[in-house]
């Protein structure tokens, strides 16, 4: 496990990773990552599968460790990130995304709307690579690049979701996937982060991820290739006995990142 990083340097760390230039006002990389990656026999990925799961936090891999092994087995390198305040999903994946801080992409509180700050989307389009969003409707991330030049695949729920983003992976005509999930998050906040629908919730996203990256493993053979899983934020339990998270509380800025990078086969 790596020393922690903001927020704000994962958009640049990604691009980084693909070989391109990072979104504008971006703050700068972790270097560490890279130095990962090439220490794994990649210079350059040419796929990448960006897997959100909304509110996973980093005490829920403290406390359930070992629920964690499909994401180990794609994804053992372990970043922990200090998110933003507030610590609500439009703000902080709006950060992820931008790299800069909200008072700069312009998004201060739970409010989704169409992000004008370049982004890493459009770092990506810039630099020609074919990029598809597959997200939960209504979601932070329908919302707030709403207008970039990207595929859009906007589905009801995280089933349909998976199963989308499960037939671009094998069609392999995108460089980048980014798919987010957001069961979770909608669970704990009707009951608590640890009632058994809620860990029920936590293991399906730990699922859907190690069926992705494997699948990317595969289907993304012959290309240098990363996979990644970048929720936004934590999650505590409020006076109210419900899962809440939007505070200054380290269970609500502390979460946890796990990359995974992988050479072509070799004929």
């Amino acid at each position: 496990m790596l020393n922690d990083c903001s927020m704000t340097q994962v958009a640049a760390g990604i691009a980084g990773c693909l070989g391109i230039e990072p979104p504008v006002d971006a703050e700068r990389a972790y270097p560490l990552v890279g130095d990962l990656m090439r220490a794994r026999g990649v210079e350059r990925v040419e796929r990448a599968l960006l897997f959100c799961p909304d509110a996973v936090a980093l005490w829920l891999y403290q406390r359930y460790t070992s629920w964690y092994a499909p994401v180990l087995a794609e994804a053992p390198v372990a970043l922990p990130v200090r998110t933003m305040l507030p610590s609500v999903t439009p703000v902080c994946f709006g950060t992820m995304f931008t790299g800069v801080t909200p008072y700069v992409h312009g998004i201060e509180c739970y409010d989704k709307h169409i992000l004008a700050q370049d982004s890493l989307f459009d770092a990506l389009v810039r630099a020609g690579k074919r990029v598809a969003l597959v997200a939960v409707a209504d979601s932070s991330f329908d919302i707030l690049f709403s207008d970039r030049a990207i595929d859009r695949f906007i589905l009801p729920y995280d089933g349909d979701v998976n199963a989308k983003a499960r037939e671009l992976i094998e069609a392999d005509e995108h460089d980048v996937v980014v798919v987010y999930n957001q069961e979770f998050d909608d669970v704990m906040h009707a009951t608590y982060p640890e009632s058994k629908r809620a860990l029920e919730a936590l293991e399906h996203h730990i699922a859907a991820f190690g069926e992705l990256a494997g699948l990317a493993r595969t289907a993304w053979a012959h290309h240098d290739r990363m996979v990644a899983w970048l929720p936004d934020h934590g999650v505590h339990i409020a006076d109210n006995g419900h899962g809440q998270h939007g505070s200054d509380r380290e269970d609500d800025l502390n979460t946890l990142h796990f990359y995974g990078f992988a050479p072509a086969a070799r004929a």
